[in-house]
Parts: C-alpha cells; sequence; structure tokens
C-alpha cells in the first residue's frame, strides 16, 4: 500500500498505524515543524513543535519555519533515520484532512506555500541523512495573513500532538 493511500479526518487510530508503519526501524526521529505562523493555518507545523511535551532523547524536533533549508544542517548533525515533515499543504481535501506522503508523491503537486519546493527540500534532506523521509501534510482551511489556526486547524493539531506524544512518550 502507498505511503500516502490513506486520507485520515480526526481519526486518531488511522493517524496512529500509519506513524507507527512508517516509524518501522526508527533509531533517531527529527520531526520537522515547517510553517509561518503570521498566515493563519500555515503555522501548523511550527505550532505542533511548541505544543510537543518532553521527547525521548532519541527524537527531536525542530522550528524550521518558513524557510525549513536552512535547518539541514541541525537535522543532519541529528544523525537521524527518520524524518517527519509537518506542514500545513494543499492536497485537495476538507480542511484538517492529514495524509501522510512519501517523498516520491510530492512530485508534480504543489503542495506548500513556500519558497523551495518540498520535493526538493525533502530529496536534499535524503540525499545529507540517508534517512526515511515522510510529509505529515494537513490541509489548510485558511493561508491568509493573519495569527491564529481556524478551529479545524486547531483540533487537527490538538490529534496529530496526542497520537505523537502517545507514541514516542512512554
Amino acid at each position: 500500500m502507498a505511503l500516502g493511500a490513506v486520507v485520515l479526518q480526526l481519526d486518531s487510530e488511522a493517524l496512529q498505524t500509519k506513524l507507527v508503519g512508517w516509524l518501522t526501524d526508527c533509531r533517531r526521529l527529527v520531526i520537522a515543524g515547517v510553517g509561518n505562523s503570521l498566515r493563519s493555518d500555515d503555522g501548523l507545523g511550527v505550532a505542533l513543535v511548541g505544543r510537543l511535551g518532553k521527547l525521548p532523547r532519541n527524537v527531536t524536533a525542530i522550528d524550521c519555519g518558513s524557510v525549513p533549508e536552512t535547518y539541514v544542517g541541525p537535522i543532519r548533525r541529528f544523525l537521524p533515520s527518520h524524518i517527519l515533515i509537518v506542514d500545513a499543504a494543499d492536497i485537495g481535501l476538507s480542511p484538517g484532512s492529514v495524509r501522510l506522503i512519501s517523498p516520491e508523491e510530492i512530485v508534480g503537486m504543489a503542495l506548500s506555500t513556500h519558497t523551495l519546493p518540498l520535493r526538493v527540500f525533502t530529496d536534499y534532506l535524503v540525499g545529507q541523512t540517508h534517512a526515511k523521509v515522510a510529509l505529515l501534510a494537513v490541509q489548510p482551511k485558511n493561508t491568509d495573513f493573519g495569527e491564529g489556526l481556524s478551529p479545524e486547524i486547531e483540533e487537527t493539531l490538538r490529534l496529530i500532538v496526542d497520537v505523537v506524544e502517545g507514541l514516542l512518550i512512554k
């Protein structure tokens, strides 16, 4: 089954199942939160990093802001086996829908509001780290200038935080 074959709409069990499968053989994990908190729902990835509790030593969360390519050095130095990029992205679904996407699936998709296309970024990360990379994409409702997340995205963010902490913090 393809990594992004299942679209998740606020189903914590399905999200947990997808992440558990993707995290198989994970030794060190980087959670890269991407986004611009001044563009409403685009700040989802950054907000996630800020809300995660104390993580185990083999996991780090990095606020990559809207220019994630500038964080390749710290990501590479952590020596990750897995990199999970979390970003609001136009995946053509209803607001708050979540999809776990492999780098190969990003080809031809206009996913992000950021300068560097996510496919270029993921390819570069793989080349620099040899890590397994995936994008946890959340369909935004609003990416206009403004602070704060829409209610749908706020609810999805709470779900993601609960699932990630449940998997990683034991």
